[in-house]
């Protein structure tokens, strides 16, 4: 190890390497892989007579940690990432709800705006790989601020443009701005919850994309029927510069980094090392044989053994929103180590092609909706459009829920059936009704529309579409944080530009495939397809811990990298 600490507490500022041999001791096997540790301690009784649920990841003694923060410093610092969700997806898809005004208002064709967004998902693939190694290495706050400027900017030129160059122009910086949320959501929600917590906060993450992608659309179709697509634009601009504001002066820094004193010479041997650690070990029992003389408070009541350092001082409000928060890490790792993961570790990968899939089968219902819907026999308006968003919404709501507040619920009902170890791929467990209703979903909601029948048929079908979607991509994006914690930035920016970059050529394929097959016969195919991907589940769930055990030592050498490079 390249540094220390000075005066360090029993339980002060662990490294991700103790807390696995942490879970390895109290397990009893050291050959446990990544992901798996005991979230169940059958002979722990809590304060209300139950048995403990463990912390994972350990936190440490450190109020500063954001592991430690308070649940309204939790509260508030992800409502603001929720808001920022919610803005940004419904940027990234109001646009094919305008489409029929636009034809007029810019004099451009359905194919033309067909390419735009092919550029916006261009921009969505570049933006993440280019920026979430800035998260990586100087904190999330800048580049969500820079992220909330830029879709600011974009928001009130869109609204104001006259020529198709200033289409694919802000269509392109659109997607570069809103490519930060899809990683960096995933990387704030690792830093602030715990294991039994994220399939929730996922879950809230989903539905905020959700509202982004289907509620506030609907909100737009209105105010485009009545005034026009510009004035959506304006008060989507509104909303925008109000977030910003609140970056400004009320999102703290969730990057956590330890303040460092002590220092190891980088020649120093093994053995000089070892002899180090045990001397630090040694002053840890003493100060802790001195602990009547501080004062603590435990970290949750199901974990007592776990106390708070109040001697550590809380961090100033000028640091809580510094702008820049930079480690020494090099950053240039961090724009190959995406496409590494992506390719060494299956669970990122089953994840990237989870979400993938969901966001084309998205794209191509919204762009239907748009093509087909102005014409006979439905004759919708934009407000109309908008409102077929609703029942994919009802559906995803229900599928958040179900995937995660229902996930965390069942990981510790099949934790408890497997002697208190939770491992990752239990979140995969209840997918099998989501995995059918969004097959299902896709063929009603194209057979329907292709029959021309009343637009409820469709909508349900675009309900069970969004309830299978929710479900499984929450699961399927908690699955990696669990799995992979400590390289979760570099996982999902993979997992974001797969998502993306499968998605650029969808917007040329669709209207040819209609043609071609019908709409009906295009969507049974999706529908069959879909159901091909979903059921890759069960692989994962049957091979997925061996999976995890196979590439351990390569994660746990990309974590002993990183700690080197941070001077742990």
């Amino acid at each position: 190890m390249a540094g220390s600490r000075a005066n360090p507490s029993e339980n002060d500022l662990l490294l991700p390497e103790r807390d696995m041999a942490r879970n390895f001791e109290e397990a009893g096997d050291a050959n446990l892989p990544p992901g798996t540790f005991r979230l169940i301690r059958e002979d722990g009784i809590d304060l209300h007579g139950q048995r403990t649920v463990m912390l994972d990841p350990i936190p440490s003694s450190d109020p500063n940690e954001p592991l430690n923060w308070s649940t309204l410093r939790k509260t508030v610092n992800f409502t603001i990432v929720l808001a920022m969700t919610a803005i940004i997806f419904t940027a990234l898809s109001i646009q094919s709800i305008f489409w029929q005004q636009m034809v007029v208002n810019l004099h451009v064709s359905y194919t033309q705006l067909n390419q735009a967004m092919s550029v916006n998902y261009v921009g969505l693939a570049m933006g993440c790989v280019f920026f979430i190694p800035l998260a990586k290495k100087y904190g999330r706050r800048p580049v969500y601020i820079v992220s909330t400027a830029l879709m600011l900017v974009t928001t009130f030129w869109t609204a104001n443009m006259h020529s198709l160059t200033e289409l694919y122009v802000t269509n392109l910086l659109q997607g570069l701005g809103g490519a930060t949320n899809e990683a960096i959501a995933e990387i704030t929600i690792a830093d602030l919850f715990f294991v039994h917590h994220r399939g929730t906060m996922n879950g809230l993450y989903m539905t905020m994309v959700m509202i982004g992608s289907f509620l506030t659309p609907m909100a737009a179709g209105v105010q485009a029927t009545a005034q026009g697509w510009r004035w959506s634009y304006r008060t989507m601009g509104i909303f925008n510069a109000i977030l910003m504001v609140i970056f400004l002066v009320a999102y703290e820094e969730t990057k956590y980094v330890p303040v460092l004193t002590g220092q190891v010479h980088s020649g120093s041997s093994d053995d000089d090392l070892s002899d180090t650690a045990k001397d630090l070990d040694q002053q840890a029992f003493r100060t802790k044989a001195q602990a009547d003389t501080k004062t603590s408070i435990p970290v949750e009541p199901n974990n007592l053994h776990r106390e708070l350092d109040l001697t550590i001082p809380h961090n100033s409000w000028r640091k809580r929103l510094a702008l820049v928060t930079a480690t020494p890490e090099p950053i240039w790792p961090h724009y190959y180590r995406p496409f590494y993961v992506l390719i060494c570790f299956p669970p990122v990968m089953f994840a990237a092609l989870q979400y993938a899939a969901g966001v084309i089968w998205l794209t191509i219902t919204a762009n239907v909706l748009s093509l087909v819907f102005p014409l006979a026999p439905y004759h919708f308006t934009p407000e109309q459009i908008g409102f077929m968003s609703l029942g994919p919404f009802i559906g995803n709501l229900i599928g958040a829920v179900y995937g995660g507040v229902l996930g965390d619920w069942s990981i510790l009902y099949f934790s408890r059936r497997n002697k208190g170890f939770y491992e990752p791929e239990m979140r995969l467990y209840i997918l099998h009704l989501p995995a059918v209703a969004m097959a299902g979903g896709l063929i009603m909601f194209g057979a329907t529309i292709s029959r021309g029948m009343h637009w409820i048929y469709p909508s349900v079908g675009g309900a069970l579409f969004g309830f299978g979607l929710g479900s499984i991509s929450d699961a399927a994006l908690t699955l990696v944080i669990d799995s992979y914690r400590d390289i979760t930035g570099d996982a999902f920016t993979g997992v974001a530009f797969v998502r993306n970059a499968a998605s650029i050529g969808i917007p040329f394929a669709i209207s040819p495939w209609m043609k071609h097959d019908g709409l009906q016969n295009m969507f049974i195919a999706c529908g069959f397809i879909c159901l091909g991907v979903t059921m890759s589940i069960i692989p994962m769930i049957i091979f997925g811990k061996d999976a995890r055990r196979a590439m351990a030592a390569r994660y746990y050498r990309m974590v002993e990298e990183q700690g080197h490079a941070l001077g742990h």
